[in-house]
């Protein structure tokens, strides 16, 4: 470990980060914390909340009628099992549904109602200016299309798609 810092920060002074100023991780966590608290502001403003993963799932399942949850969990990067909570939440408050597989009638797959619908439309709308906003004045177009492109590109070789 290095050596402790000798001063404490004084008011709004940034301490020290020793080696985590090297560390993409540690912004990586930073942002990801600032951008979901800025996003749950916005979605309590519609009287919408959810557990991390959520919007995610609604997406995914409007977007790919008869999704299977071990789909939505490896998509997310989240366990089956909380995958499943999330996706029975959706179920309860009557945005998707849950019908047995025509090919497979031991599995079931998802599909979005109507109410899940207009809500990912809502979703969608507030997700999209959330995004551009709160990265104005952070980063140009294309230093964001910059880290899009290598974010995506991390996504996929995580999945194995690269």
């Amino acid at each position: 470990m290095t050596q402790a810092a000798t001063m404490q920060p004084k008011g709004d002074e940034m301490p020290s980060l020793g080696f985590l100023d090297d560390q993409l991780s540690f912004y990586i966590r930073i942002i990801e914390m600032a951008v979901s608290r800025n996003l749950d502001q916005r979605l309590r403003a519609m009287n919408f909340t959810a557990r991390k993963g959520t919007i995610t799932a609604l997406f995914l399942i409007a977007r790919h009628p008869g999704v299977r949850v071990g789909t939505i969990a490896q998509t997310s990067q989240l366990d089956k099992s909380l995958g499943t909570k999330i996706v029975d939440e959706l179920v309860v408050g009557g945005f998707v549904e849950k019908r047995p597989d025509e090919r497979d009638g031991r599995a079931t797959g998802l599909y979005i109602t109507a109410k899940g619908l207009e809500l990912a439309d809502q979703l969608e709308i507030v997700a999209t200016d959330q995004s551009k906003s709160f990265f104005l004045g952070i980063m140009s177009q294309e230093e964001h299309d910059t880290v899009i492109d290598i974010l995506r590109r991390a996504f996929l070789t995580m999945r194995g798609k690269a």
